[in-house]
Order: structure tokens, then sequence, then C-alpha cells
């Protein structure tokens, strides 16, 4: 349980439930339980995902799964999301019962939201707005959960709290976008995962869903040739991968992208001017220069 926590990763999640609720007056203090809950959430789904899509490598080290055995990390995410829940009912609040419900509600979209992901895998093809309504339950809703507890724990009046759930739900939805791009375009000694491992998982993605609706007739040509063989090889990849680039799918991606981290930046406008504030506004723009 230690082993994937000690990895290191972004701490994105506690990160902006702890200015979440800064950004609306409360207090550091008051929501360290509930920042630890989200993070060891978190390192819980990591460690049943990699176990279901089959991935040697996290974070630069081998999987939990992969170190010991699928069993020894299916019991250890069983006890990270325990762990969790013993945190988050730590928390001394008045409202801890509307704050158990979002996060129970959030772990069960997100079972949900992984179920769709590997339902996909095995679907000719994705509708857009399917695979968006997966990549909110998946990714987006643990971002959002994290915001809006935030928000609670410090006191936020409605208007507050409408702002905090927007800016997290367009925020979460272009992380997922991101990280479906760099899954394909960043550096493996950067990332820590093989590039293009969703392509080898032949995973749908929103890389694969656009080029769908924008590549020419030889290009898909092309594409499903490959994606047809019994194993998608490093050098497919970087073939699909020009495919991708010649059809503007990837310049497309980055604008989706970029259109739904200025939407983030727009609902913090309804916050009062604050350091926190300008933390929230500042995760936005490291996004957009992420690399991993």
């Amino acid at each position: 349980m230690l082993y994937p926590i000690e990895a290191g990763g972004k701490r994105i999640r506690p990160l902006m439930l702890a200015l979440s609720c800064q950004a609306v007056g409360g207090s550091l203090e008051d929501c360290l339980d509930a920042a630890l809950a989200v993070e060891l959430l978190h390192t819980f789904t990591l460690v049943h995902d990699d176990i279901m899509d089959h991935d040697e490598l996290r974070r630069g080290r081998p999987t939990v799964h992969v170190k010991w055995n699928e069993s020894t990390a299916i019991l250890a995410g069983d006890g990270l999301v325990t762990l969790a829940f013993q945190c988050l009912s730590r928390t001394e609040h008045p409202k801890l019962q509307q704050i158990l419900q979002i996060f129970t509600n959030g772990l069960l979209e997100l079972c949900e939201g992984q179920a769709l992901d590997k339902t996909f895998e095995g679907e000719d093809s994705v509708a857009l707005d399917d695979y968006l309504e997966m990549i909110d339950k998946k990714t987006a809703r643990l971002i959002e959960v994290s915001c809006r507890i935030g928000a609670l724990i410090g006191n936020a009046s409605d208007v507050e709290q409408r702002a905090i759930r927007q800016y997290a739900q367009n925020l979460g939805r272009a992380f997922q976008i991101q990280d479906d791009l760099l899954d394909l375009m960043s550096d493996e000694s950067i990332s820590g995962k093989p590039g293009g491992s969703d392509l080898m998982e032949k995973k749908k993605t929103i890389l694969t869903i656009l080029f769908e609706q924008m590549a020419a007739e030889d290009q898909k040509d092309l594409f499903n040739s490959l994606w047809n063989q019994s194993h998608v090889s490093k050098e497919d990849v970087q073939k699909i991968k020009s495919q991708f680039e010649q059809a503007g799918v990837i310049s497309e991606t980055q604008d989706r992208i970029n259109r739904l981290l200025d939407d983030a930046s727009s609902a913090l406008n309804n916050l009062e001017p604050s350091d926190c504030r300008n933390h929230l506004n500042t995760l936005i723009i490291q996004l957009k220069d992420r690399v991993t």
C-alpha cells in the first residue's frame, strides 16, 4: 500500500481540494484529512487500473501487480480505499454527511467510468458523446469531488460552490483529454510509461474518435490495416501518429483542451480575488504546459 504512494505524483487532487477550501475562506487545517482521502482514493484507482490495463510501469517503477502479483495488488487497492474513508471520516464539519455522500457517489461513478472504458475496448467504434461521458466519470469526477469537498469544508456560498464545480468539471475533462494526447506525444523517459500504450492496448480515445470523423478514406484504410493486426508495435504507433497529425487530429485535440481550460478560468471569476484563487488559475496555466 505504501509503495504506490511513495512513487510520488503531482498530488493535484489534494492540492485542488485544499486550494478550493481556502479560496472560499476556509482553513488548510480543516481540510487536510479530506485532502489525504482523495489522494488515497486516487492511488487505489491507479493500482486497480494498472491490473486491468496490463500496465507494467507507473511513474517509472514497476506497477504493484508486477512487483508482487495481481492478488496482492487487488488487496493493496482495497486497503487504500478503506484508508481513504477512514481519513475522510476524521473531518470535523457539520456537513460531513454531505461530504461523505459526494465522496461515495464520486467513487461509484468512477467505477462506472472505468467499466465504460473497458467496454469500449471491445467495440468497433465509440461516439464522441459516449467517450466524454466516460472520461467525465473516470477522471473528471474525482477532480470535481476534490474541489466540491474543499468548497464545502470552507463553507462556500451557493454561488461559490457552482463556480468551483464548473471550474473542476472543465479542468477535469481537459486533464483526461490531455492524458490521451500525452500518451501518444510524450517522451517515455519523462513520462515513465511507454509512448503510445493506449494504441498498443487498442483503447478508444478522443484521438481515434476524432480521426474517424476527420480523416480521408485512404488515411482510414492505413489506420485500419495497422489497428486490426493482432499486435500494434511501436513502429505502428509512429505510423498512426503521423496519420493523426496529417488529419489534423493532434491540433484539434489541443484546441479542445485549450477551450476547456479557458472555460475553467472563466468560472473562477465568480470567486472573490485571493491568492488561492490565483493558485487555482495557475494550475490551469501549468496544465497547458504539462508534459507528463
